[in-house]
């Protein structure tokens, strides 16, 4: 929000007297209108009364006219409109209530030390580099399988056959990762069980085709001590506080369906 005023404001050049009511196209614009957008200014760090006199003037300018002209054109009336700007009240309505309910609520250290340890347990230390080249037919795979035992560069083979472009240019490399990381089912826990310097003896299939996988080296990276990640895990917390927060509104509401008023039929005439 604040980037976007102080670069609206910016942006125009419309100059300004501190403080004076004025019109666009006939609305009238209050010096307190303007005075209270001064404030907000002031707290998103334009310090000079002038300049936040200014920035106000030209923020003000620019949303009457825009108003006036939807206005004109009814786009308020769309039914695509109306629920832009719901979505965007929701959420603006959001952040303030999540603000608000943090500051009201600030994270704990006992919070972060139970996340932490959560995080903790749910880590692998074991990272993997490979290479891979990723084809279509098993054939294929087993070709080039056969090549590399008896001399082949796999990386020159990998940027010529590989469907995966991103590794490709890397001669098939990928760098040390985490398993847990690694979204193909089983790809991580079969480089896994192989030694250094292993190539594969048969292609590993997956969704995307057939893998011809060389373990290129494995290690072990323990999980950071809380110091030096406590700003990450409060980070974490923070959010799933807001969630929270946002998910208890919701689920605490009474919603009730509103039974419609039936009138009785008509008696039947003789």
């Amino acid at each position: 929000m604040k980037k976007v005023l102080v670069a609206i404001a910016l942006a125009a050049a419309i100059p300004a007297s501190a403080q004076t009511a004025f019109t666009v196209n006939g609305q009238l614009v209050s010096a307190a209108e303007q005075k209270e957008l001064m404030n907000l200014l002031a707290e998103q760090g334009i310090k000079d009364e002038g300049k936040q006199a200014e920035a106000a003037r030209n923020i003000l300018v620019r949303e009457k006219v825009i108003g006036q002209e939807a206005r004109k054109l009814k786009l308020q009336q769309t039914p695509e409109i109306k629920t832009l700007l719901a979505e965007r009240e929701t959420q603006i309505l959001a952040n303030e209530l999540v603000r608000r309910n943090a500051a009201a609520h600030p994270v704990t250290d006992k919070q972060i030390q139970d996340a932490y340890a959560d995080m903790k347990k749910q880590y692998s230390p074991n990272e993997i580099k490979v290479r891979h080249i990723l084809v279509k037919s098993e054939d294929e795979a087993k070709s080039l399988i056969s090549q590399i035992k008896n001399g082949a560069d796999m990386g020159k083979l990998a940027t010529e056959k590989s469907l995966d472009k991103g590794s490709a240019a890397n001669g098939g490399e990928i760098p040390f990762t985490n398993i847990r990381s690694i979204i193909i089912p089983g790809f991580a826990e079969t480089a896994m069980g192989m030694n250094k310097g292993d190539v594969l003896p048969i292609p590993f299939h997956s969704s995307l085709g057939y893998h011809v996988i060389k373990l290129e080296d494995k290690r072990e990276v323990p999980f950071p001590e809380l110091d030096k990640i406590k700003d990450q895990v409060e980070g974490v917390v923070a959010r799933q506080n807001a969630a929270n927060y946002l998910s208890n509104l919701v689920k605490n509401a009474k919603v009730a369906d509103v039974q419609s008023a039936q009138k009785p039929a008509p008696k039947k005439t003789k």
